[in-house]
C-alpha cells in the first residue's frame, strides 16, 4: 500500500525538535503555519533537560555565550518573551601545578588579580585582539593556534592561556587544528559584548516559551514522528514521509545535523562536494559529568577552568537555586575529547576516571555529599568541531543549489560563534534567509 498523500496545510515544516528547530519554529510561525516533527518522545535534542531525583540537570554543560545580546536573546525580544538571563562571577583556573587563581576573563581587574599570566603581555594581546579588523582576523581562520603561536612568539604562558579558551570559548582543546581566527574573533566578541549567562530556571524556560510561541499562532509539534524521507518533485522539496503520510509544505527545513541528512535525502540529488563534506564533518565530543549534592560544597558562581586535563564546568544551583531541591547543589563539567576515543570503551573510560579523579581533587567534599553522579559520553557535543578546516566559511550553507524550498539550520550549518551558539546564530542566518526568499517570491 503506497504513502497517502495529505493536503498542503502548512507552510512551514521543520524536522527536528531540538533547541534549532523549536527556535526557528517560533520565528517562523509569526510568518505561516509551521509544523515540528520530532523523532523521540521528549524536546530539547542535545540541549534537553532531565529530572533526576528533582534536580534539573541539562544534557551537557550549556551556558549560553552573551545572554540577553546572543542569537536566542535577540529571538526572545522578537517574539516579546522575555526569560532572565544571569550573569557569572569570577572565574577559576585549577592549574597541573596545584595553583588555584582568578581566569583572567572578565576586564582589567582579572588579569590584575590572575597569576596564570604576566599583566603586561596579556593587556599587550587583548588590546590587539580588540583592535583587530574583520578583515586581518578572516585571514587567519585557516592557520591553526599551533602555528600563530610559533610564528607570534607567544609565551608559554600566554599559550597556555589561550588553550584553555579554546576548550571553552571554541569547544576544541586541540591546538594543532583549532582555528586562530575563530577563536580571536570569539574572544574580541567577548570583549565587547561580555561572555557566557545562565537562563534563571534552567534551560526548560527557553524550550517553554518557544513552545507557547508556536502554539499561540496554531502550529504543531509532533512527537514520536521520525521522518523517513524528504520528498522532491523536480527540484523542488514538497513534503516529508512520516509513517504512511506525505506531509506536504511550502518550505522545508531540516535542523538534524548534517552528517545525518543523507538517511533522509537522496544523496543523488545534491553534489558531490556537498554530499561528502556534510558526511565527514567532524563533531565534538565529550565527557561530561554531574554531581548531584546533598549541600553546596563551593561558593563559585563563576566559570571553573582546569588545565590537566583540559575541561571546564560551573555550578548552575549557585547561579539559579530553582534547579535543585532546597540548599542542595548541582556541578556540571565536561571534559572535550576526539570522538574516536568517545567510540573506544577502554580510552573513554580511561579518560572519565581521570577527569573524574582531578575534579575529585580539588573539591574532595563532592564524593561524601554525592547524592548520585550522572556521566555521559557524547560523540557529538556539538555538530561540528570549530577547526581550520570547518570554520565558519568553509561550514555547510543553510540551503543547496539543486533543491529550492529546502534549507538547513543548527550547529553543523553556517553561523559565526562558537560551541552551541553556532545552533543559534545558524537559526537567525537562517530565518533572515527564508523570509527573504518569501517575500521575492
Amino acid at each position: 500500500m503506497g504513502a497517502r498523500k495529505m493536503e498542503k496545510k502548512y507552510d512551514y515544516l521543520i524536522i527536528g525538535g531540538g533547541i534549532s528547530g523549536l527556535h526557528i519554529g517560533a520565528l517562523l510561525s509569526q510568518h505561516g503555519r509551521v509544523i515540528i516533527f520530532e523523532k523521540s518522545h521528549e524536546l530539547g535534542g542535545r540541549a534537553r533537560v532531565e529530572t533526576i531525583e528533582n534536580f534539573k540537570l541539562d544534557y551537557g554543560v550549556h551556558p549560553i555565550r552573551f545572554g540577553p545580546n546572543s542569537a536566542l536573546g535577540t529571538s526572545l525580544i522578537e517574539l516579546e518573551k522575555s526569560i532572565s538571563f544571569i550573569k557569572p562571577g569570577k572565574s577559576w583556573a585549577f592549574l597541573k601545578n596545584g595553583e588555584k587563581t582568578i581566569f583572567p576573563t572578565g576586564g582589567l581587574m582579572a588579569i590584575v588579580r590572575s597569576s596564570m599570566v604576566p599583566f603586561v603581555s596579556t593587556l599587550r594581546l587583548l588590546l590587539k585582539i580588540k583592535k583587530m579588523e574583520e578583515k586581518e582576523l578572516k585571514e587567519l581562520y585557516n592557520l591553526s593556534m599551533e602555528k600563530w603561536f610559533e610564528r607570534e612568539n607567544i609565551i608559554p604562558e600566554l599559550k597556555n592561556f589561550l588553550i584553555m579558551a579554546s576548550s571553552a570559548i571554541q569547544v576544541n582543546p586541540f591546538p594543532d587544528r583549532s582555528s586562530i581566527g575563530e577563536l580571536l574573533h570569539n574572544i574580541k566578541r567577548v570583549l565587547e559584548i561580555g561572555s557566557v549567562y545562565y537562563p534563571k530556571g534552567g534551560w526548560d524556560i527557553l524550550f517553554s516559551q518557544f513552545v507557547d510561541v508556536i502554539g499561540e499562532n496554531d502550529g504543531i509539534i509532533r512527537k514520536n514522528s521520525r521522518v523517513q524521507k524528504i520528498v522532491v518533485e523536480n527540484g523542488v522539496a514538497v513534503g516529508i514521509k512520516v509513517e504512511d503520510d506525505i506531509i506536504s509544505a511550502n518550505h522545508i527545513i531540516s535542523t538534524i545535523p548534517v552528517q545525518k541528512l543523507f538517511s533522509i535525502l537522496d544523496e543523488k540529488l545534491c553534489d558531490n562536494d556537498f554530499v561528502e563534506k556534510c558526511k565527514n564533518l567532524r563533531p565534538t565530543a565529550g565527557i561530561s559529568i554531574d554531581f548531584l549534592l546533598e549541600r553546596k560544597v563551593s561558593e563559585i558562581d563563576g566559570m571553573i577552568f582546569f588545565d590537566d586535563p583540559l575541561s571546564f564546568g560551573f555550578i548552575p544551583s549557585n547561579l539559579s537555586p530553582e534547579i535543585t531541591p532546597k540548599e542542595k547543589s548541582l556541578m556540571s563539567f565536561l571534559r572535550i575529547v576526539n570522538v574516536e576515543d568517545i567510540r573506544d570503551k577502554n580510552k573513554r573510560d580511561e579518560l572519565y576516571r581521570e577527569f573524574r579523579g582531578n575534579i575529585l581533587k580539588w573539591f574532595p567534599d563532592i564524593e561524601t555529599n554525592l547524592v548520585k553522579e550522572r556521566p555521559l559520553f557524547l560523540d557529538m557535543v556539538d555538530g561540528v568541531e570549530v577547526n581550520v578546516n570547518q570554520h565558519k566559511f568553509k561550514r555547510p550553507d543553510h540551503s543547496i543549489n539543486s533543491i529550492s524550498n529546502f534549507w538547513m539550520c543548527g550547529d553543523s550549518v553556517g553561523g559565526e560563534g562558537a560551541g552551541g551558539d553556532v545552533g543559534h546564530t545558524s537559526v537567525r542566518e537562517c530565518y533572515e534567509k527564508i523570509t527573504k526568499s518569501v517575500e521575492e517570491t
